[in-house]
């Protein structure tokens, strides 16, 4: 068994799928790689019949980033023209939203935006009047 951890944006709207074995979930999403220099996309279709993925559905929509925990595999098809594909294919067993932050976040000053990140996390903050740290003053 392959297990994976698969980060993805989304390329179109999810499908819940009623058949004779059950409901189901499937959505393909584009998985972004770099090698020498060059971007590749390989497609990757996510699939699961939990309850919890198809109620989760109608929130995963198109160009939205997610994480996928499950099992990989392949198969093999032919399309009219008589040319074989590969089908690489998720049965998810967790699938999390990937929080990429707000655009204008990205750009806000670095210092500014670990403040705002801080605070999110109901981390304390040193006091205004506090003296900067020394670098020279560390213990290693």
């Amino acid at each position: 068994m392959l297990y994976t951890h698969t980060i993805g944006r989304i390329g179109k709207d999810c499908q819940v799928i009623t058949g004779t074995h059950g409901t189901f979930m499937a959505v393909d999403i584009a998985v972004d790689d770099y090698s020498k220099g060059q971007n590749i996309t390989t497609w990757v279709r996510v699939r699961s019949s939990r309850e919890k993925h198809v109620r989760l559905a109608e929130y995963l929509t198109k160009g939205r980033l997610i994480l996928v925990e499950g099992t990989i595999s392949t198969s093999q098809w032919k399309d009219r023209q008589g040319e074989s594909h590969t089908q690489i294919s998720i049965n998810a067993d967790s699938i999390a939203f990937v929080n990429a932050g707000k655009k204008e976040e990205q750009n806000d000053n670095p210092k500014k935006a670990a403040k705002k990140g801080a605070k999110a996390k109901n981390t304390p903050q040193p006091p205004q009047d506090a003296p900067a740290p020394d670098e020279r003053d560390m213990p290693f």
